[in-house]
C-alpha cells in the first residue's frame, strides 16, 4: 500500500506569506549593499528587465524570471521536499518549535507582532514627514524625522533576523532553503561556449549545482534577491 502524501498547502502558505513581509525587511540591507557597490546602469537593467548577465571565469552567466512550467517545477520540488522531511523525525514543525521556546518563555509570535507594530509607527512618522515636505518645513525638522524611519527600520531588522534565527530550524525553513537552491538551479544559465551563442542551463543536474564553486552561488543568490524578490 502506497503511503499518502500530504500536500502542505496551508502551511506552506502561511510560511510563504511571512517570509514576504518581514524576511524582505532583512533582505533590503543586503541588496543595498549590493545595489551601492554594483554600477548603476547595471542595477537599472536588472530593474527594467528581470534579467540580470555576468561573466565569472570567463563564462557568461544569466538570471531569469521563471516562466509557468519553470515555477511548477519549483512547486513540485517544494512539495516533494516537504513530505520527505515529515517523515523524519529529525526535524520539527514550525508550531512544534515554537510551544518549545515557549517553554522556555521565548514567543516567537510575539516578535513578529512587535515587527507589525512598528510598521505601523513608522507609517505615522512616513505620514508626519510627508506634510512636512509639502509645507516646506525646515530640513532639521525633516531630518529628525527621517531619522526615527531609520531607527524604527532598524529595530524592524534586528527583530525579524532574531526570529528567523529562532526558526532556522523548523521543517519549513530547511524547506523553504531548498527551494530557494533549487530555484537558483532552475533559473540560471550560461551561454553556449561552442559559438553558437546560445543561453542553456547552467547546471546539468541539481547534484551539479550543490557541488559548485561557493562564491558563484553566493553571486546568484545576491542577484536573485534582485530580479525574484517577489518569489522568495
Amino acid at each position: 500500500m502506497s503511503e499518502e502524501i500530504v500536500v502542505p498547502e496551508v502551511v506552506e502558505e502561511k510560511k510563504e506569506n511571512t517570509l514576504n513581509t518581514e524576511q524582505k525587511k532583512v533582505l533590503e540591507a543586503v541588496q543595498a549593499q549590493i545595489i551601492t557597490a554594483l554600477d548603476t546602469t547595471f542595477v537599472e537593467e536588472i530593474s527594467k528587465n528581470n534579467v540580470c548577465e555576468f561573466k565569472y571565469k570567463d563564462v557568461l552567466y544569466r538570471v531569469i524570471r521563471p516562466n509557468y512550467q519553470q515555477k511548477q517545477e519549483i512547486y513540485k520540488e517544494r512539495v516533494k521536499k516537504f513530505n520527505e522531511l515529515l517523515r523524519d523525525k529529525t526535524y520539527i514543525l514550525e508550531k512544534d518549535l515554537k510551544k518549545s521556546y515557549l517553554e522556555r518563555d521565548v514567543d516567537v509570535d510575539s516578535l513578529g507582532t512587535k515587527i507589525r507594530q512598528l510598521e505601523l509607527k513608522k507609517n505615522g512618522v512616513q505620514v508626519k514627514l510627508g506634510e512636512l515636505l509639502k509645507n516646506g518645513a525646515p530640513d532639521d525638522d525633516c531630518k529628525t524625522l527621517k531619522t526615527d524611519i531609520e531607527d524604527i527600520e532598524q529595530e524592524q531588522r534586528a527583530l525579524a533576523i532574531e526570529k528567523q534565527s529562532l526558526l532556522e530550524f523548523s521543517l519549513e525553513n530547511q524547506v523553504l532553503l531548498h527551494m530557494y537552491n533549487y530555484m537558483t538551479y532552475i533559473i540560471t544559465e550560461k551561454k553556449d561556449d561552442k559559438g553558437a551563442g546560445i543561453w542553456e542551463k547552467a547546471f546539468s543536474s541539481f547534484e551539479k549545482f550543490m557541488q559548485t564553486d561557493e562564491e558563484l552561488v553566493t553571486k546568484l543568490a545576491f542577484l536573485i534577491t534582485i530580479t525574484n524578490r517577489d518569489l522568495l
